[in-house]
């Protein structure tokens, strides 16, 4: 059997029952690349009171740890909601054709943590993921989708690649944006959303810039704000001192 878990937001978000589960695991994985983990894996392991074998990408998406669930209890350990990442739906596919039981435990992710910001959930558009940029490869494409947000009015999340320094990524969404004459006057950036370390600030490139930002984070591009909105958001503006 196979038992996919959400761990939730913060270190003890994870579920009483899927407390159970990892609990009667004969062996227990961590998923590690899809987010900067706001907390120590070890502290993880003392919630959980088990310790756990941590998978990259490329040993998630070759489903060889399904192996191990057709003979004995396994779990995989995700941050946030493990069906928020097309990998993790392809795990439940491969469970049907193996004909492996798999039990899933969702929980919070940034999905739902967003509405902490005070925007209104269901005024989201399509959420863009931007990828930190290598040697000859400046991939931009998430733009079209902010565009395409913004001619409806629609707020727009953009996930941050996993190990993108906030000013990093700052100055190449500035450049990207530049570059396609896109005008964004301000935005809200949200960090550990859902753990004690929460901070969410909505300002100009400049003033974001000499903000402290912890992973992870995600950027917001507000679309047309309805008043309370708007009122919120002046709570998180950045007032320089």
């Amino acid at each position: 059997m196979l038992y996919l878990i959400g761990l939730g937001l913060n270190l003890k978000s994870i579920s009483l029952e899927a407390l159970e589960a990892v609990k009667k695991s004969k062996i227990n994985y961590l998923e590690s690349y899809t987010v900067d983990f706001p907390y120590k894996i070890q502290e993880l392991e003392k919630v959980l009171g088990k310790g756990f074998i941590i998978l990259d990408r490329d040993q998630v998406e070759s489903l060889e740890f399904l192996n191990e669930a057709k003979k004995k209890n396994v779990c995989l350990l995700v941050y946030g909601s493990p069906l928020a990442a097309t990998t993790h739906q392809a795990i439940i596919d491969e469970c049907k054709k193996k004909k492996i039981k798999c039990v899933i435990y969702d929980n919070a992710s940034i999905f739902g943590a967003i509405s902490l910001t005070g925007l209104q959930i269901y005024k989201f558009g399509k959420t863009a993921s931007m990828p930190q940029w290598k040697d000859n490869f400046n991939p931009d494409s998430f733009v079209e989708i902010i565009k395409q947000n913004r001619g409806m009015g629609a707020h727009s999340l953009l996930l941050i690649d996993i190990g993108l320094d906030f000013i990093f990524a700052l100055n190449q969404f500035a450049k990207i944006i530049n570059t396609k004459k896109m005008k964004i006057e301000k935005m809200i950036v949200a960090s550990c959303l859902g753990t004690e370390k929460q901070k969410i600030v909505y300002g100009s490139f400049k003033e974001l810039s000499e903000e402290k930002i912890s992973s992870p984070y995600v950027f917001i591009i507000p679309g047309k704000l309805h008043f309370i909105e708007g009122e919120v958001l002046k709570e998180w503006e950045i007032i320089e001192k």
